[in-house]
C-alpha cells in the first residue's frame, strides 16, 4: 500500500509520467472491468475489514486493483462508508459506482402473514416456514411471561401461561436473521397499537350488551368469535349472544373451544362433549379458560362494543349464513330448514 502511494506521489510530480501515471489512477477508477452487463452477487458480513472486501472485489472480477480501492477510501473519499449487506453488483460498474452501492445496502427481509383466528401453535408453524427460527422456539417466546406490557397484566389466576389471543395477526417484515423472538415482539408491539389504551378504558363502563369486562375476557370472546364467524356484523351479534348466555349462567357451549381444548380437529363427537378440559364449554359454565386463538381488530372491537339482541343460539347453514335464534325450538327448526354448513 506504501509502495502505491509512493508511486502516485512521484509520478503526480514527474511530467509526462505523472499525467501517464494520474491517468492509470483514473483509469482504474472510473473504467468498468466490461463494457457489458453481468449481475454479480456481493455479500459483505458486519465488520468485514476494507482489506478483505477490496480482496473480494477483485476475486469476482469486480475492480482491477485492491490498492487502488483502498488508497481511493482511505485518501480521496473519507467520508465512504461500507456497510454489511448483501448486493447485486455488475461489471459493467466503475469502481466509484460500486463504491458508492456498497454504502447503500438493501437489507433482506423476510416476511411472514399470520391470519386472524390462528392458533398460537399455528402461528409457529409459519415463523417457521419464514425462515425464523423453529417452532419450539416461537412457542417457547410466546409462552414466557416476562414480556413487560400493561396489557399483559391482570391476567386472571390460573390462565394458562402463554400469550394465545395477544400475538396479533398481521404481515410482519423482518430483517434477515431476525428470531422468532423478535417476531413475537412485533406481534405484542402492534397489539399494544392497535387495541389503544383509549378502547382499553372503554371496558371499563359497561355497554348495551356488555358489562363492565376485563380486557382478557374481551380478548377470549374475540378470539372464539374469530373462529365461528368472519363477516359483519355477525361478529358483533355473536358475541352478543354469548354475552346474553354468560348473563343467565348458561353454558357456551361451543364446539370449537371444546377442539382446541382436545388439541384435535373436527368434527366434534358425542364423546368429545363429555372429556373435561378447562376448554369444554359445554361441561363448564362461564369462559373456557383463555383465548383459543389469535383475534384481529375487528373481533376485537366486536366484543368492546357486542350488538344487543335477545337472541340465545347461532349456525351456519349449508350456504354458510349465519342463523340466530332466541329459543332452542326455533334453532332446531332453523337448522331442519336449512341445513348446516359443512365441517
Amino acid at each position: 500500500m506504501k509502495r502505491l502511494v509512493v508511486l502516485v506521489v512521484l509520478l503526480a510530480g514527474c511530467g509526462y509520467a505523472g499525467n501517464r501515471g494520474y491517468d492509470w489512477y483514473t483509469s482504474q477508477i472510473n473504467q468498468p472491468m466490461s463494457a457489458n452487463s453481468q449481475k454479480i452477487a456481493f455479500h459483505i458480513n458486519q465488520g468485514e475489514s476494507s482489506d478483505l472486501i477490496a480482496s473480494d472485489l477483485a476475486a469476482k472480477g469486480l475492480i482491477r486493483s485492491p490498492e487502488v480501492f483502498l488508497f481511493y477510501l482511505r485518501y480521496q473519499d473519507k467520508g465512504a462508508q461500507l456497510q454489511a449487506g448483501d448486493f447485486t453488483l455488475d461489471r459493467n460498474m466503475s469502481m466509484l459506482q460500486i463504491i458508492d452501492a456498497l454504502g447503500q445496502a438493501k437489507v433482506v427481509q423476510l416476511s411472514v402473514t399470520l391470519t386472524p383466528g390462528q392458533t398460537l401453535k399455528l402461528m409457529a408453524q409459519s415463523a417457521t416456514t419464514a425462515g425464523l427460527g423453529t417452532a419450539d422456539s416461537y412457542v417457547a417466546a410466546a409462552s414466557d411471561m416476562t414480556w413487560q406490557y400493561d396489557f399483559l397484566q391482570g391476567r386472571p389466576q390460573g390462565a394458562p401461561a402463554n400469550l394465545e389471543g395477544f400475538l396479533f395477526p398481521d404481515t410482519y417484515q423482518l430483517d434477515k436473521g431476525a428470531t422468532a423472538r423478535d417476531l413475537v415482539k412485533r406481534q405484542l408491539d402492534q397489539f399494544g397499537q392497535q387495541v389503544t389504551p383509549a378502547m382499553r378504558a372503554q371496558l371499563a363502563q359497561a355497554a348495551p350488551g356488555r358489562p363492565v369486562e376485563s380486557l382478557y375476557n374481551v380478548v377470549t370472546l374475540a378470539s372464539i368469535v374469530e373462529r365461528e364467524v368472519t363477516k359483519d356484523p355477525d361478529r358483533a351479534i355473536v358475541c352478543g349472544i354469548f354475552y346474553n348466555r354468560l348473563a343467565i349462567h348458561m353454558a357456551l357451549q361451543d364446539d370449537i373451544t371444546v377442539l382446541y381444548g382436545l388439541n384435535k380437529p373436527a368434527p366434534l363427537t358425542d364423546v368429545d362433549k363429555q372429556k373435561d378440559t378447562p376448554y369444554n364449554t359445554y361441561l363448564h359454565a362461564g369462559l373456557p379458560a383463555g383465548p383459543i386463538s389469535n383475534p384481529g381488530l375487528a373481533s376485537i372491537n366486536a366484543c368492546i362494543a357486542p350488538q344487543k339482541t335477545n337472541y340465545l343460539f347461532f349456525f351456519a347453514d349449508a350456504n354458510r349464513i349465519t342463523r340466530y335464534a332466541t329459543t332452542y325450538a326455533e334453532h332446531l327448526r332453523q337448522q331442519n330448514q336449512y341445513g348446516l354448513a359443512p365441517d
